[in-house]
């Protein structure tokens, strides 16, 4: 009940907030990109083990305020790094156990570590590098994150390139919101939307 009182206060103060996140005005999917760590432009691929094609996961101009946001972006990146890989056990670890997410274009919202968990298996199985749909690259631009305490929320835009039959570019104005347990930050609400990209 804490977390879920923690994420109503966050989600008050998002709704009345005069702050402003550092978005890049539909900045298109190829531009030059920083992965993670690095301080050069560059997109980093990560080469599939079981199926031989690359992924591209990528991070444009991360903004932190304070040294605890800085943490956030890492988790944030670690936990993209495991999406675009299907690595369920490392994303799993940086869930907390009443995390939400909800779907804005379906109106759908999933509660609990379980069934969030079970709807990204199910992502995964149709963005996998031998599917119908394979999930060529993802990348957040202009991430910015705000700590207040042990709470904290990160705005920004997502892009994802999807192949197959009918490939397509996406992208959606993603709103995360991590909380701290002993230390570690842990994504406590997904809010987004996926549309299509030129």
């Amino acid at each position: 009940m804490k977390n879920f009182a923690q994420l109503l206060t966050l989600l008050a103060v998002l709704c009345t907030s005069n702050v402003t996140p550092a978005f890049a005005a539909d900045t298109p999917a190829d531009t030059p990109t920083i992965h993670e760590h690095e301080t050069a432009a560059g997109t980093v691929e990560h080469k599939e083990p079981h199926s031989g094609q690359h992924a591209k996961v990528s991070c444009i101009d991360p903004h932190a305020c304070c040294a605890e946001s800085e943490k956030v972006l890492e988790t944030l990146q670690t936990l993209v790094t495991a999406y675009i890989h299907g690595d369920v056990k490392t994303i799993e670890e940086h869930l907390d156990d009443n995390c939400t997410t909800f779907d804005e274009s379906t109106g759908k919202l999933l509660s609990g570590k379980t069934n969030v968990v079970a709807d990204l298996k199910s992502k995964f199985e149709k963005f996998a590098p031998t599917g119908e749909t394979p999930l060529l690259s993802f990348t957040i631009d202009h991430p910015y994150a705000r700590v207040n305490g042990d709470t904290a929320v990160v705005t920004f835009l997502a892009f994802r390139e999807i192949g197959g039959k009918h490939p397509v570019k996406e992208k959606s104005q993603v709103t995360d919101i991590f909380v701290k347990h002993e230390g570690v930050w842990k994504k406590l609400h997904y809010r987004g939307a996926w549309k299509k990209s030129t």
